[in-house]
């Protein structure tokens, strides 16, 4: 990739390299460990992928962990939130040319859902060791590579149930106390048996996971936002702050004390 070292993202972390085809341009970007950046939204449409540590996105009722080299699709000017890992990340990012006619199948393909694509991780790997290729070669490999991801996850966009997605924002909106399996189902119209399976293929969890994730988040945002422990944890559902605590070390291996604002001085 061309020189572009150390370059700021306006606080989204630093560009350490940078490539630029005929039709695509592709950043390595290094993340701060436990980087927070707020709802933001941004122009042009993005793949990303994790190359190494950790990071959860919130995109509405959308919470996603990606594993390594899982590709991304970000629609332009949608809003999302990122929480960084303590351990910091490094990430791919591609901006797509909406003028490209392999973007324009891709967004025309229709609504996106993150739970419906399924890992292009092989992918997200060849991209990640095309970055890698000797110079000469390099451009025309990167382009090809982000082809192959571009028609995978065309094919793979399309709209979760209307029920599913109405289960989901219930969880979410309940986050506190959220229905037990059969009242959720019984709410939306479904067999207790069906919701629990389909949740699962669809979003990668079960619904007492999804709950978990989404009230790890929020908690992550109120103890940043200096709101006392034990008020945090009661209010996104946990038991006490002791449960607050080993969801805390379990999804982010780390403690509430180091999310808490430091005094200054």
């Amino acid at each position: 990739m061309t020189g572009c070292a150390q370059a700021p993202t306006g606080g989204h972390g630093i560009v350490t390299d940078e490539l630029r085809t005929g039709r695509v341009r592709v950043v390595e970007v290094s993340h701060p460990a436990s980087l927070r950046l707020a709802a933001h939204v941004h122009e042009s449409a993005k793949l990303w992928l994790l190359v190494e540590g950790a990071v959860t996105e919130r995109t509405g009722i959308d919470l996603d962990s990606p594993a390594p080299f899982e590709v991304v699709l970000r629609d332009s000017l949608r809003r999302h939130e990122n929480q960084y890992h303590p351990g910091g990340a490094r990430s791919i990012v591609v901006e797509l040319d909406p003028a490209d006619a392999r973007v324009r199948a891709v967004l025309a393909a229709g609504a996106f859902d993150p739970a419906g694509v399924c890992p292009l991780v092989a992918l997200g790997a060849r991209l990640a060791t095309c970055l890698r290729a000797p110079r000469s070669a390099r451009a025309r490999e990167v382009d090809a590579a982000v082809g192959e991801i571009l028609a995978a996850v065309a094919r793979r966009r399309r709209r979760a149930p209307a029920w599913l997605e109405a289960a989901r924002e219930l969880l979410v909106e309940r986050l506190a106390e959220p229905p037990p399996l059969a009242e959720l189902a019984a709410t939306v119209g479904v067999h207790p048996v069906h919701l629990a399976h389909a949740f699962r293929r669809r979003c990668g969890t079960t619904t007492r996971g999804f709950v978990r994730a989404h009230r790890v988040f929020r908690a992550v945002e109120l103890i940043a936002g200096a709101v006392p422990l034990a008020r945090a944890a009661a209010e996104v559902g946990f038991a006490d702050q002791s449960h607050m605590t080993r969801a805390l070390r379990r999804d982010r291996s780390i403690t509430p004390g180091r999310l808490r604002p430091r005094s200054p001085g």
